[in-house]
């Protein structure tokens, strides 16, 4: 088989007319790429060759290229691609998979770790602390010890009182969701989207230690949300592209499992039914649609199920007489939002549309809504007649990724957008009360958590680790 360089070295040959020994034609196009591999091993071979100071005759490339394409090195290096290839995914499968749990009870042997407060400033803070990782959600109460997840997957706990550091405990994924206290334990999943496999965990606040969990197929990155019903609990728990499960919290046994396309917010109870709402991600576009489900809570059957406009990544809200469920696409760039609101029996009762995703969890005042978008806008919104109350822009400019909630703490308004302005807001019309930065400097400490309300001040936590008590 002639190399593209000797065709060169052949038609070179001739005069500038017509060649006598030859005659044109068109080569067929499929022998192109084995032409250019040839001129590729040609000029690799010869590149080596010279570093050695060896000169290849003619014949080499080609005899190389011809060896190369015997049926044994093709099947050899077919099975020589695929174990790479395989190799690469196995990697990704245990990398975005869950940590076992010997090797989490091997790490947690000791799970002392000391670290006193910074000093503060006593007139505007309780204390302040930062701990070594990022944190993405609020942290919660329980004894006197505050206990607060990290994007490194260690769980912290803080004396509530003073701010120190008393433990760290590892989990090895990205603590996600806020802990939820349910009869003397902590509950609480892990993971992103990325994650499989990932569980949820029953942890004892007292001894430090994880007690029980429950895997799923997905990724357990919202809060669970547990209630009694008729005396029996229920933890529901949404798990991603694997649907929604119903767990014992007492024994983490499966209850019963639906499946409704891919659910990343929490669910709602209502009159013992949940109210659960799926999104698409980027990897399912034109491929799925967002629905609103009302399920039945002891059985897990579906009494309802109504297409949404968009997708739906956060809990639904209930008012006096309807659900409303928050509207926005996150996993592909878009400049609209809203929510819509079903009555009990599934019909769509009213809606509102703004030019931004919603996120976060809204805030119900009889049937006023107060709602935080993508961008770092408050609105209120009646969700009976329609009107749009009051809005509130944190910043000119558009933020993006504006994950945290706002929230209430029975005096007023409390929004922190992403870039960690905190607002304080009359709950009336939306006017700005106050407002003071989270950090100082040209790049300001991101905010994704929301703001945990207790008695003597609220707490923010940034994804550079700084947890700020404030005094009310």
């Amino acid at each position: 088989m002639f190399s593209l360089m000797e065709i060169l070295e052949v038609l070179n040959s001739c005069n500038n007319n017509f060649c006598s020994d030859y005659s044109y034609s068109i080569v067929p196009t499929v022998l192109l790429p084995l032409a250019f591999l040839s001129t590729g091993i040609t000029v690799v071979a010869t590149f080596i060759a010279g570093l050695f100071g060896v000169k290849l005759k003619a014949e080499g490339p080609k005899k190389l290229l011809e060896v190369l394409l015997k049926p044994k090195v093709l099947i050899s290096a077919m099975i020589f691609n695929l174990l790479i290839y395989g190799g690469m995914e196995a990697y990704q499968y245990i990398k975005h998979g869950p940590v076992p749990l010997f090797i989490q009870d091997t790490f947690n042997s000791d799970i002392t770790y000391k670290k006193d407060p910074i000093n503060v400033d006593p007139e505007n803070f309780i204390w302040q602390q930062v701990v070594p990782e990022g944190i993405f959600a609020s942290g919660t109460v329980v004894d006197g010890e505050l206990f607060v997840g990290s994007k490194e997957g260690n769980l912290f706990v803080l004396d509530i009182e003073t701010g120190a550091i008393k433990n760290k405990i590892f989990f090895g994924k990205f603590l996600s969701p806020t802990p939820v206290y349910f009869k003397g334990f902590l509950y609480f999943g892990e993971g992103l989207h990325a994650s499989h496999h990932m569980r949820v965990y029953k942890f004892d606040p007292k001894t430090k230690k994880v007690v029980g969990s429950f895997k799923t197929k997905g990724h357990t990155e919202i809060l669970p949300v547990i209630h009694t019903i008729e005396g029996k609990d229920y933890l529901f728990q949404t798990a991603g592209g694997d649907g929604l499960y119903a767990i014992d919290p007492e024994t983490m046994k499966e209850i019963w499992h639906f499946e409704g396309g891919h659910m990343d917010a929490f669910v709602l109870l209502k009159d013992n039914a949940v109210y659960v709402a799926s999104g698409v991600p980027e990897e399912d576009l034109g491929k799925a649609r967002p629905f609103a489900y009302k399920i039945d809570a002891k059985s897990g059957k579906q009494i309802w199920r109504e297409e949404l406009p968009l997708s739906s990544w956060y809990g639904p809200v209930a008012t006096s007489e309807n659900i409303c469920f928050i509207q926005g696409e996150l996993h592909v760039k878009s400049e609209l939002g809203g929510l819509v609101c079903f009555n009990s029996l599934g019909g769509r009762i009213s809606s509102v549309e703004i030019d931004s995703p919603v996120i976060g969890k809204p805030l119900v005042f009889d049937d006023i809504v107060v709602f935080n978008d993508f961008d770092g806008r408050v609105y209120a919104w009646n969700s009976v007649t329609s009107e749009l109350k009051w809005k509130y822009e944190s910043r000119k400019k558009k933020l993006g990724y504006n994950y945290s909630s706002m929230k209430y703490d029975g005096e007023k308004l409390i929004f922190i957008d992403r870039l960690g302005k905190i607002s304080y807001l009359d709950i009336n019309d939306g006017s700005l009360i106050k407002s003071r930065l989270f950090s100082e400097g040209e790049k300001p400490e991101n905010i994704f958590a929301d703001t945990l309300i207790l008695d003597k001040g609220h707490i923010v936590f940034g994804m550079k680790g700084s947890i700020k008590y404030f005094k009310n």
